[in-house]
């Protein structure tokens, strides 16, 4: 009897808890294409170098700043699992900054989009990075005081395994070494820190990162790459493709589908080369 009646509950509670039959897949497109609402094609014209696109793909290449300077229309790739992605990192950067402020280690700049948009002030630790020659915009992530020393910060966020291999080997991603030094070049820091923080634990990794020779070579022959690529762009001598069209960075560049009608170009100017792994 006993038996009977918990047999007879189990059916019920299965019932109760049937997933109902409806196009569930089509919910979840649905709820995905939020993500990419505001992503759409839009016609841009760059008027500086940005850091945190310099040092990866398509951003090492001349031809792309070149038709960025011209200007047109710049395709988004992106997937949902991209913006997501993306949006979390923000989020984290925020979270990060927060703590930096309260830690009182931080220097704090007015958070203008945020008086824009409330009327009211709030700090924040990012704060917008100028130069002129070469053009450059970028934001820093903030501005520490440590050791008596003033140092630049850069935050990134890494998934577990990318996290655990930076944290065993330790050794930080090249290309967010490379942004980084630019900073400090135009801020005439001799120290920064990079900021790793683990996407899935929220665990910190620390790399410091202090000027040297080497350093110094790398950032000085990036300047003068982005010079170069001005000047090329100034004089209307567009620079030659330094990549299959079917490679990996020319597929996600933005400006593909527009380098592909420009011709083949008139001047070779190699990419922009990355720091040496062995002296990281």
């Amino acid at each position: 009897m006993a038996k009977n009646l918990l047999k007879e509950v189990m059916v019920k509670a299965q019932v109760k808890h049937q997933v109902p039959s409806f196009d569930i897949e089509g919910l979840r497109e649905k709820i995905e294409s939020g993500y990419l609402v505001g992503r759409e094609t839009k016609n841009q014209k760059k008027k500086t170098f940005a850091p945190s696109t310099l040092v990866y793909g398509h951003g090492e290449c001349a031809r792309y700043w070149y038709l960025a300077f011209e200007g047109g229309d710049f395709q988004d790739y992106s997937k949902p699992f991209d913006v997501a992605n993306m949006n979390n990192g923000t989020l984290s950067h925020g979270r990060i900054q927060e703590a930096l402020l309260k830690s009182g280690i931080a220097k704090g700049f007015i958070d203008e989009d945020y008086l824009e948009e409330t009327g009211k002030e709030k700090l924040t630790t990012e704060f917008k990075i100028f130069h002129s020659d070469p053009p450059i915009f970028g934001y820093g992530d903030g501005l520490i005081n440590w050791n008596e020393e003033e140092m630049v910060v850069e935050i990134k966020t890494s998934p577990s395994d990318g996290f655990e291999y930076r944290k065993n080997n330790n050794k930080p991603k090249t290309g967010h070494l490379m942004q980084l030094l630019i900073y400090m070049k135009i801020l005439k820091k001799q120290k920064g820190v990079l900021i790793y923080e683990n996407k899935n634990t929220h665990e910190l990794l620390l790399f410091p990162i202090e000027v040297n020779s080497h350093y110094i070579r790398w950032v000085d022959q990036a300047f003068d790459w982005m010079r170069v690529v001005r000047q090329a762009w100034k004089g209307k001598t567009l620079p030659q493709k330094n990549y299959r069209s079917n490679s990996k960075i020319c597929k996600a560049c933005p400006l593909q589908k527009m380098c592909a009608d420009a011709g083949d170009g008139v001047v070779k100017i190699k990419s922009l080369e990355p720091l040496e792994n062995e002296k990281l």
